[in-house]
C-alpha cells in the first residue's frame, strides 16, 4: 500500500553565522504531513542548503518558474542538466555547491517525488555520506507520493497573491 503524503508550502527561519556575525532569515519551506523536508533527510538548514525558488526576497518570475517546474509544466531548472528537480541550493545560487533534487513524475492523480538526495557535478548521491566529503550526510527518502489535486491547489495558493 502506498502512503499518500500532504504537501504544504509554509515558512522556516534560519540562523547562521558568517565573519563572526549572527544572522536570521525566513525562507520558504516544504511540509510533508507537516515535517519540514530537511527533518525527513536529517539535515540542518543552513547556507548549503538555504535557497529554494520559492523563498519570500526571490523574484515573482523565478516563482513562478519554480512553481511551473513543479507541477512539470516546464523544465526543472538545474544547472547540471539532469532534469531533476531542485529542492535546496546554495544560498549563492549555483547548483555546482551541490543541491538537494528529485525525480518529478506527474500522474492522473497523483506526483511523485522520487529518489529524493543529494546531488552534485558527479550526479545524485555522488560522494554521498563519503569520510572525505565536504557534502552533508543525508538521509535520501525513496518517495514521496501526493494527491495531485491537493499538490497542486497548495502550488496555485502559493503562487496567489
Amino acid at each position: 500500500m502506498t502512503t499518500v503524503h500532504r504537501f504544504r508550502f509554509g515558512q522556516t527561519v534560519v540562523d547562521y553565522r558568517i565573519d563572526e556575525a549572527d544572522y536570521k532569515v525566513t525562507l520558504a519551506e516544504f511540509f510533508i504531513d507537516e515535517r519540514r523536508l530537511c527533518e525527513w533527510l536529517g539535515i540542518d538548514r543552513n547556507l548549503s542548503q538555504y535557497g529554494t525558488d520559492f523563498d519570500p526576497g526571490s523574484p515573482e518570475p523565478i516563482r513562478n518558474r519554480g512553481i511551473d517546474a513543479f507541477l512539470s509544466r516546464a523544465q526543472a531548472h538545474n544547472q547540471f542538466g539532469s532534469g531533476r528537480l531542485v529542492l535546496y541550493r546554495c544560498h549563492c545560487g549555483c547548483d555546482y555547491c551541490g543541491v538537494i533534487s528529485c525525480r518529478l513524475e506527474v500522474g492522473d492523480d497523483h506526483v511523485i517525488w522520487q529518489d529524493v538526495t543529494l546531488e552534485d557535478d558527479d550526479g545524485p548521491v555522488a560522494g554521498h555520506n563519503a569520510p572525505d566529503s565536504s557534502l552533508p550526510t543525508l538521509t535520501p527518502v525513496a518517495r514521496f507520493v501526493f494527491d495531485r489535486v491537493q499538490y497542486e491547489q497548495e502550488l496555485e495558493r502559493y503562487r496567489a497573491p
